[in-house]
């Protein structure tokens, strides 16, 4: 008879910053992220109009509107 002293490999684990992290990405953007975030949009979104003023055009706004890209339209 022969005896082994072996054991099972424990699966390795995140650790707690992981878990900490992962918790926290749960409860979504935090309310100064949040704010960067729709500076940003609001941001991008009056540039694209002037672009698009530049260029005698209106920036498209629905999905509809920017489907038509690439129809010869």
């Amino acid at each position: 008879m022969q005896l082994s002293m072996t054991r099972a490999v424990p699966r390795p684990s995140a650790g707690i910053i992981d878990d900490t992290e992962d918790a926290d990405n749960k409860k979504g953007f935090e309310p100064d992220d949040l704010a960067a975030f729709h500076r940003l949009v609001r941001h991008l979104t009056a540039d694209g109009d002037r672009r698009a003023a530049r260029a005698g055009r209106k920036a498209r706004r629905t999905l509809a509107e920017m489907a038509l890209v690439g129809q010869g339209r």
